[in-house]
């Protein structure tokens, strides 16, 4: 039997949103070996996270680095790794170990301290012509030193200038006080929306360690959503949330209905779709989203014929939003 029981016998979707990468932080817990074959479909890269390389001897860290490349995975160090490198001027000499030690993905980050601009250069340069995919994060993990959100979205385009596979929004292994998470690990939306309108979609990546922002990101953002940090124990459940096959997200994924425009379009598309007909007023309780956002996105998939509006028959002031059916 050479397909998956998913796909054989159930007839899975394989036509959901395309992108919806996956990085997993490797923290050296216990990692299930035997079905890493079968997860490495839905795992795009595995980040041995922080500075954890260095408490391992070289041969125990090529040693796991290759069973991950073993499934055709890529493997990154963690940013702090090169931090810590550049604070005590070994750069370039750890590059070079980072490199012949088995890694084929490397990380910039000033998650702890600023890297200077020619730094960042010349390792995003040693990257590129040594043919290892390089990754930028953006953000600090001090939760009482963080950008604001008008600097996040400028180290975002700086990030860009150095041509990388993804940017990385830090979500530090907590998921709380950093970046677009409040104190309480909820998810700061107008932050991720202006992050997503104002940056390269497809190669934006959250951070999201708790699997009720992984979630809550899906649903608002879609199956394509790019999420790091995820632990490997998490990497088949949020497989199935992308594919709209656990309570959460079933059904409601239809990829058949293509919304455009930005995140908040979807995001009310989801709402109208799983809770309509319903009332401008039941969408702002539901959503949390500002009026003008709200009456914009409203527009937008009315213009698409994404939906539908009719009067509401016990009010006629009130205006009631659904599905076009006729789009099914």
């Amino acid at each position: 039997m050479t397909e998956k029981f998913l796909e054989e016998y159930l007839g899975a979707n394989r036509n959901w949103e395309a992108g919806g990468s996956t990085m997993v932080i490797d923290r050296f817990s216990a990692v299930p070996w035997e079905i890493i074959p079968d997860l490495s479909d839905y795992i795009t890269y595995v980040k041995i996270g922080w500075t954890l390389s260095m408490l391992l001897s070289e041969k125990a860290l090529s040693e796991r680095i290759q069973k991950y490349r073993n499934s055709g995975m890529t493997v990154s160090h963690g940013g702090t790794l090169l931090e810590m490198a550049v604070l005590k001027g070994r750069i370039d000499d750890s590059l070079l170990k980072v490199k012949d030690i088995g890694f084929n993905s490397i990380e910039i980050s000033e998650g702890v301290s600023d890297m200077p601009d020619r730094i960042k250069k010349r390792i995003a340069e040693f990257a590129h012509s040594n043919g290892l995919r390089l990754n930028v994060e953006v953000g600090k993990k001090n939760p009482r030193n963080q950008l604001s959100l008008d600097e996040t979205v400028q180290k975002i385009g700086e990030a860009s200038d150095l041509e990388p596979g993804f940017i990385i929004v830090e979500g530090r292994e907590s998921g709380k006080s950093v970046e677009i998470f409040d104190d309480l690990g909820e998810i700061k939306w107008d932050w991720v929306n202006r992050i997503m309108d104002e940056s390269p979609k497809e190669k934006i990546m959250f951070e999201a360690p708790i699997e009720r922002q992984q979630i809550e990101l899906v649903i608002r953002l879609g199956p394509g959503v790019n999420l790091g940090n995820v632990s490997m124990n998490s990497v088949a459940a949020l497989e199935t949330q992308r594919r709209g096959m656990r309570g959460d997200t079933f059904g409601i994924l239809d990829t058949t209905v293509k919304v455009s425009g930005p995140p908040s379009n979807k995001f009310v598309y989801y709402i109208v779709a799983n809770h309509g007909p319903i009332d401008q007023a039941g969408i702002l309780e539901l959503t949390g989203m500002n009026r003008k956002t709200l009456q914009t996105s409203l527009e937008e998939l009315l213009k698409d014929g994404i939906i539908k509006v009719n009067p509401d028959r016990k009010d006629m002031r009130k205006k009631i939003y659904s599905l076009n059916t006729g789009l099914q």
